[in-house]
C-alpha cells in the first residue's frame, strides 16, 4: 500500500481516529480484527470504553478483539527491574508496527506540532487536533499504565488478579512511551501472562476509560514472590489518608457494570495521585519481600548423637546419607557413627540435599578426656 494512499485513507476516517492506544509486538488485534486480513492501517483497538458490561469491556471483547490474540510464541517483553517502550498512536499506522515506521513522528498522529502544542485557553482549553489525547497540554496529561496477570488464558483474569505494576505520568503525549518495571516481578508461568495498557482521560470529550489486551512475558526475574491481591483503587483526592496501599485494580468507571472507583460529581479517576497510583514501577504489589528461589544446596547446622572411645580416631570427616536428606521442612538427618562412649556434638551440612538427594555433613566428633585428632 502506497504512503499517499494510506494517508488519504486516514483522513477520510478522521472521526475514527480520535482515540488512541498501545502499540507493541504481543498486543492482541495487532493488524486488526481479521488475521486472515491482516490491515497495517487499522484503528480496531482505539476506541474507547464506555457504557458497557465489565464482561463487554474486558480486553475489548466488545469489537473481538479478545479473540484476536498475537502468534504464538509471541510476547511483549517486561523486564523485571528495568522497563519498556511501546508507542502510543491512533492508528497503527503511525507506528512502529506498520510499514517499517516511515509514518512515524515525535506524535501519536504522525503529524509535526510545536513542544509546547496546548490548546490556546479557549473554552475548555482543549487541543482540537489533538482531541484523541482529550486534552489541553502535556502537564494536564493524566497518566496511563500497565497491568499484569499471571495467567495466560484470559478466562481466568478478573478484576483481582490484574494487577497495576507501572504508572506514566502525564501520559499520553508524545508516541514513545518507555514504562519503568518493579525489580521484585516474577517470572510468568508455562504460556506467558496477560497484561493491559489502561488510561482514563479528563475531560476534552467523553468520560469513557480505555483497556487494551497484550500477552507479556517477564525476562530477568529474581524473586518468587507472588503479587498480592489487587484492591479497588480509592478516589482519594480530597483525603490522601483514603488512598489505598499496595497492589490495585485498573480502574472501571462509568460502565453498565464493574464500576469500582465513585469519585464526587465533577471529579475524574485517574491513574494518578488522585487514586493513589504513584509515577512508575509499582514496587508494593506484592504479597510479601521479593526472594529468591530456594538453592538445590543448602548449609544448616543441626545436633547429633554418636559414641566414640577415647582410643579411637575422633574426627569424622564425613557421613553421607542412605536416604533423602531433606525432609519437607527443610531438617535433615544422619546415620548414627558408633564408638563406644556417648557425646554430642554439631554437623554442617556441605553440600547436597536438595530435590530429595542424600546430603553430605562433615561431623566433629570430640572424645572424652579432650583426646581429639
Amino acid at each position: 500500500m502506497a504512503v499517499p494512499f494510506v494517508l488519504a485513507t486516514l483522513a477520510f476516517t478522521g472521526v475514527a481516529q480520535a482515540h488512541i492506544a498501545a502499540f507493541a509486538k504481543g498486543m492482541y488485534c495487532e493488524n486488526g480484527t481479521d488475521p486472515k486480513n491482516p490491515n497495517y492501517n487499522n484503528n480496531a483497538v482505539v476506541a474507547p470504553l464506555f457504557n458497557f458490561t465489565l464482561e463487554e469491556l474486558w480486553f475489548q471483547r466488545e469489537r473481538g478483539c479478545d479473540r484476536v490474540p498475537p502468534p504464538e510464541g509471541v510476547f511483549l517483553d517486561v523486564p523485571a527491574g528495568g522497563s519498556f517502550t511501546v508507542d502510543l498512536a491512533n492508528n497503527q499506522a503511525f507506528s512502529r508496527l506498520s510499514y517499517e515506521g516511515k509514518l512515524t513522528s515525535l506524535w501519536p498522529d504522525g503529524g509535526d506540532h510545536p513542544d509546547n502544542w496546548n490548546g490556546g485557553g479557549v473554552g475548555e482549553g482543549c487541543i482540537d487536533e489533538a482531541g484523541y489525547m482529550h486534552v489541553q497540554d502535556e502537564q494536564h496529561a493524566q497518566g496511563t499504565a500497565f497491568a499484569i496477570s499471571y495467567h495466560s488464558d484470559l478466562n481466568q483474569v478478573n478484576l483481582e488478579n490484574l494487577v497495576v505494576f507501572s504508572v506514566l505520568e502525564h501520559t499520553p503525549w508524545h508516541r514513545e512511551a518507555t514504562y519503568q518495571v518493579p525489580k521484585g516481578l516474577p517470572a510468568c508461568p508455562p504460556g506467558g501472562c496477560t497484561c493491559a495498557w489502561l488510561w482514563v482521560p479528563r475531560g476534552c470529550g467523553q468520560p469513557n476509560i480505555y483497556m487494551q489486551g497484550f500477552k507479556c512475558q517477564v525476562s530477568g526475574a529474581t524473586s518468587i514472590t507472588p503479587l498480592a491481591k489487587a484492591q479497588q483503587p480509592a478516589q482519594c483526592e480530597d483525603d490522601t489518608s483514603k488512598c489505598v496501599a499496595g497492589a490495585k485494580q485498573m480502574i472501571v468507571w462509568n460502565q453498565l457494570t464493574g464500576n469500582n472507583v465513585f469519585p464526587k460529581s465533577g471529579q475524574t479517576p485517574a491513574y494518578n495521585s488522585r487514586n493513589g497510583f504513584r509515577p512508575g514501577a509499582q514496587e508494593d504489589i506484592f504479597a510479601g519481600e521479593p526472594a529468591a528461589p530456594a538453592s538445590s544446596s543448602a548449609s544448616s547446622s543441626v545436633s547429633v548423637g554418636v559414641t566414640s572411645s577415647p582410643t579411637a580416631v575422633t574426627r569424622v570427616e564425613s557421613v553421607t546419607t542412605s536416604k533423602p536428606a531433606l525432609t519437607s521442612d527443610g531438617s535433615f538427618t544422619i546415620q548414627p557413627v558408633t564408638f563406644s562412649t556417648s557425646t554430642t556434638t554439631r554437623a554442617s551440612m556441605s553440600s547436597g540435599g536438595g530435590n530429595g538427594n542424600p546430603a553430605t555433613v562433615t561431623v566433629t566428633v570430640t572424645a572424652p578426656g579432650g583426646c581429639s585428632k
